[in-house]
C-alpha cells in the first residue's frame, strides 16, 4: 500500500509539473495566469468523494473538483445553471426536465485509457442514483430518497439496479420524477455533495473510488498527503470568462495541513498562506494588529471578510443512553445552559446565543415566532428530581466528545457546561479532545454520551437543517449517526407540507414548527450560531465564498497591490 502511494504521489508530482508548462496568454482583461494559492486545513483529509466525505473542510476542497447541475447566485438566491444548460417543469411542477452542456469533459484519467470522457445524462442519473443508494460510498444525508419516485424502493432492495423515476430523454437530457410538487428541488441540486461522478470511473475503480476524484471542475487533484492536497488546473475547463479566456487563471492550490489556529495566523503573517479561515472574532484585533506592525517590515494588504452565520454550533445527546430517554432529564440539561453567558463572556462576542431555534435566522428562514430559550436552575432541578435521580440515585458520570479546527474554543464553553451539570446536578463529565475520526468512532460505538458538533447546511435552505431529523428518511447504520431522528408524526407532516409547499411564508410557518418540536424534545441543544469570518491577502483576486462557507477559485488570481 505504500508503495502505491508513493507511485501515486510522484504521478501526481508529474501531473502538477506538466501542468505548470503551459501557454495560457490573456486575450484581454485585468486577469493574469499563473501563481498557486496557499491555503490551510486543520486535519489531514483521506478522500475527496463528494457523497463519502460530508467535512466542511474537505468540501471546500471537493468543490472546485466535481461540478453540481446547479449553483445559487449569492447575491439574488436564484437558480444558475452549471452542468446543466437549463432545465424546464412538467407534469405539473411534478417532473424536471435538465439538459446538459455538451462538451464538458471529466478530467484525464487511467479509466478513460490515458484521456478524458465527456459527461453525459448517464453520469447524471448514475450520481443521483448512489446518493440514493445503500453503497458504503454514499455518505450523504438521505435528502433525494423521499422525493425522486422510486428512489425509496431502490434503497431499500439491492436486487433493483434502477430508479424508475430518473428517465434519460437522450445522451444530453434526463427526466426527474417526483413524488410531490417539490418546487424547491432544483436548489437542492447546488449542494456540493451531488457533484457529477464519472459511471465509467466508477465500473473502472468500483470501491476504490473514493481515492480517485474524478470530476469536471477547474481544480484537478495532483497529491494528496498527510501534510497537504495539492490541485493543479484542469487545462480542458469548459468554462471562460467575459473576454473568452479560458478558467481558471490560477495554476494550482495547496492546502496545507496546519493544525492550530496560532500556526495558521503564523503562516498568514509570514505570507506562506493567502488566507486565514475559520478565525476566531475574539482574534481579530490581535492579528490585525499584529499585521500593521508586519507591515513595516514585509508590506501587504489584507481584508476581513464575515459571512453571516449559517452554521449551528450545538451539543447533542445519545439517544441510545437510557439515561436521557426520559424528556425530563434533556429539558433539565439544556434549562441550567445559559448562551448569553457563553456567547458574550466565555466566546467574548464570537457567535449568537442560540435561544430560537435550531436554524439561524437568514435570507431563507425567519425563527423569529419562536420562544426564546429560558435559563431556569429551579425548574431544572425540580424536573430532575422528579425524573428519580438525586443523592440516593445519581445520575450515571458521562463522556462529552469535542473535535475539530475550533476545539481549544468549544472546550471554553463545554468546560462551562460540565461545570453547570456538576453544581446543579452532581453529573460527573469527562471531557475528551479529539480528531473528528476518533469523536465519530466514540460517537457509533456508544462511547460518547454527548458529544459537540458544528453543522453547516450544503445548501443554502430550511431543509437543508430539519431534514436532518425527519424520521420517513431510510436509514442503515452507516448515515447520519450524528444526528438523532425525532419519532414525531407532527414533525413529519410539517417537514413533509415545508418540502412541498412554494409559498415562501407558509414554507416559514412549517418548518418553524419542526423547529418548535426540535426545542420541546430536547435531544439536540444548539449553543451558537456562527458567522465565517475570514482574513485574506488581497493580492488574492476575485475569490468568492459561498453563503454557506465553500470556495470558489474558478476566477481567482494573483495581481500585487
Amino acid at each position: 500500500m505504500k508503495g502505491i502511494f508513493l507511485l501515486f504521489v510522484i504521478l501526481g508530482t508529474l501531473i502538477y509539473s506538466c501542468s505548470l508548462n503551459d501557454s495560457r496568454v490573456a486575450k484581454g482583461g485585468k486577469a493574469v495566469y499563473g501563481d498557486t494559492v496557499n491555503l490551510s486545513i486543520p486535519e489531514p483529509i483521506q478522500t475527496l468523494h463528494p457523497l463519502y466525505n460530508s467535512d466542511l473542510y474537505a468540501h471546500r476542497i471537493i468543490s472546485n473538483i466535481f461540478e453540481p447541475l446547479f449553483d445559487l447566485d449569492g447575491k439574488s438566491n436564484e437558480i444558475v445553471p452549471r452542468v446543466a444548460a437549463s432545465f424546464i417543469w412538467k407534469k405539473d411542477h411534478t417532473v424536471l426536465r435538465v439538459y446538459i452542456r455538451k462538451g464538458i469533459l471529466f478530467h484525464e484519467d487511467a479509466c478513460f485509457n490515458g484521456g478524458n470522457a465527456e459527461l453525459t445524462a448517464s453520469d447524471v442519473k448514475f450520481t443521483l442514483e448512489m446518493a440514493c443508494s445503500q453503497n458504503d460510498i454514499n455518505q450523504s444525508n438521505d435528502a433525494l430518497i423521499g422525493k425522486i419516485k422510486g428512489a425509496d424502493v431502490f434503497f431499500k432492495n439491492k436486487e433493483i439496479n434502477s430508479i424508475s423515476g430518473i428517465r434519460i430523454v437522450n445522451s444530453h437530457c434526463l427526466d426527474i420524477e417526483l413524488n410531490g410538487k417539490y418546487a424547491h428541488f432544483p436548489q437542492l441540486l447546488t449542494s456540493s455533495k451531488y457533484g457529477i461522478c464519472s459511471k465509467v470511473a466508477y465500473t473502472h475503480y468500483k470501491k476504490e473510488i473514493i481515492n480517485h476524484p474524478i470530476g469536471t471542475g477547474p481544480f484537478q487533484l495532483s497529491q494528496i498527503s498527510n501534510a497537504q492536497v495539492l490541485l493543479s488546473y484542469n487545462p480542458l475547463y469548459w468554462q471562460k470568462d467575459a473576454f473568452g479566456n479560458a478558467l481558471p487563471y490560477l495554476n494550482a492550490l495547496k492546502f496545507k495541513v496546519i493544525s492550530s489556529e496560532k500556526n495558521d495566523v503564523l503562516a498568514f503573517k509570514n505570507q506562506k498562506s493567502d488566507m486565514i479561515s475559520e478565525v476566531s472574532p475574539q482574534h481579530i484585533d490581535d492579528i490585525l494588529f499584529d499585521l500593521n506592525t508586519v507591515r513595516l517590515k514585509k508590506p501587504f494588504a489584507h481584508k476581513v471578510m464575515v459571512i453571516p452565520g449559517s452554521r449551528v454550533s450545538m451539543m447533542v445527546l445519545n439517544q441510545h443512553y437510557e439515561c436521557f430517554k426520559d424528556p425530563r432529564v434533556r429539558k433539565a440539561i439544556d434549562l441550567v445552559i445559559d448562551r448569553e453567558i457563553i456567547a458574550n463572556e466565555l466566546m467574548n462576542g464570537d457567535g449568537i446565543p442560540a435561544k430560537q431555534g435550531f436554524a439561524p435566522p437568514s435570507s431563507y428562514y425567519n425563527n423569529n415566532e419562536l420562544p426564546k430559550k429560558p435559563v431556569d436552575v429551579v425548574l431544572a432541578k425540580q424536573l430532575f428530581r422528579e425524573a428519580g435521580y438525586g443523592p440516593n440515585h445519581p445520575f450515571p458520570d458521562i463522556n462529552l466528545y469535542i473535535a475539530g479546527n475550533n476545539s481549544q474554543q468549544a472546550k471554553i464553553y463545554c468546560q462551562y457546561i460540565a461545570k453547570q451539570l456538576n453544581t446543579v446536578f452532581g453529573i460527573q463529565t469527562t471531557i475528551h479532545e479529539v480528531d473528528l475520526a476518533t469523536r465519530y468512532k466514540a460517537v457509533v460505538s456508544n462511547k460518547a454520551a454527548i458529544w459537540k458538533l458544528g453543522w453547516s447546511p450544503d445548501y443554502p435552505d430550511p431543509e437543508a437543517y430539519f431534514g436532518l431529523f425527519y424520521s420517513k428518511n431510510p436509514t442503515n447504520k452507516n448515515q447520519n449517526p450524528m444526528f438523532p431522528k425525532v419519532n414525531s408524526a407532527i414533525y413529519d407532516f410539517n417537514f413533509s407540507m415545508g418540502m412541498e409547499e412554494s409559498d415562501n411564508g407558509l414554507r416559514n410557518n412549517y418548518f418553524t414548527t419542526c423547529d418548535l418540536i426540535l426545542q420541546e424534545e430536547h435531544w439536540v441543544l444548539p449553543i451558537l450560531y456562527e458567522d465565517f469570518v475570514f482574513v485574506y491577502n488581497l493580492k488574492m483576486r476575485g475569490i468568492k465564498i459561498s453563503q454557506i462557507g465553500l470556495f470558489d477559485f474558478t476566477e481567482t488570481y494573483i495581481k500585487p497591490l
